[in-house]
C-alpha cells in the first residue's frame, strides 16, 4: 500500500520533467533552437540571414545550439528532480551559446 505515494511523486516528477525545454541561440540571434530534455529539436528558428551563409556552416551552428540547448535542458532537468525528490542538484556547468560568422561585402566578417 506504501507503493502508491513514491508512484504518485514518480509520475509527478515524470510530467514535469517532459515540460522542460532548453533554448539557445547564435549571437545576433539568427539560428534558435528548443529542445526537451531528450534532444529532440522541439522549435528551430532561422533568420533570412542565417538561411544565406554556406550550408555547411548553417549546419554547424544548429548542432551547436542544439547541443547547447539539450545541456540546459538536461540542466533544467536534473535542478527539478533533484528539488522534487529533496536532494541536492549536481553542480551545474555553464552552457555556452553558438558563435558563428557571416561574411559580408568588402570582406567584412560580422557575427550571425
Amino acid at each position: 500500500m506504501h507503493d502508491r505515494p513514491i508512484s504518485a511523486r514518480n509520475e509527478r516528477i515524470l510530467n514535469a520533467i517532459a515540460q522542460v525545454r532548453g533554448t539557445a541561440e547564435t549571437t545576433g540571434g539568427a539560428v534558435v533552437v528548443e529542445t526537451d530534455v531528450y534532444g529532440t529539436i522541439t522549435d528551430l528558428r532561422l533568420t533570412p540571414a542565417a538561411m544565406a551563409v554556406e550550408g555547411s556552416r548553417l549546419a554547424s551552428a544548429i548542432s551547436q545550439c542544439h547541443q547547447t540547448a539539450k545541456g540546459r535542458a538536461e540542466a533544467e532537468a536534473n535542478r527539478i528532480y533533484a528539488e522534487m525528490m529533496g536532494v541536492s542538484a549536481p553542480s551545474e556547468q555553464v552552457v555556452e551559446s553558438a558563435q558563428w560568422e557571416q561574411r559580408g561585402s568588402g570582406g567584412t566578417i560580422y557575427a550571425v
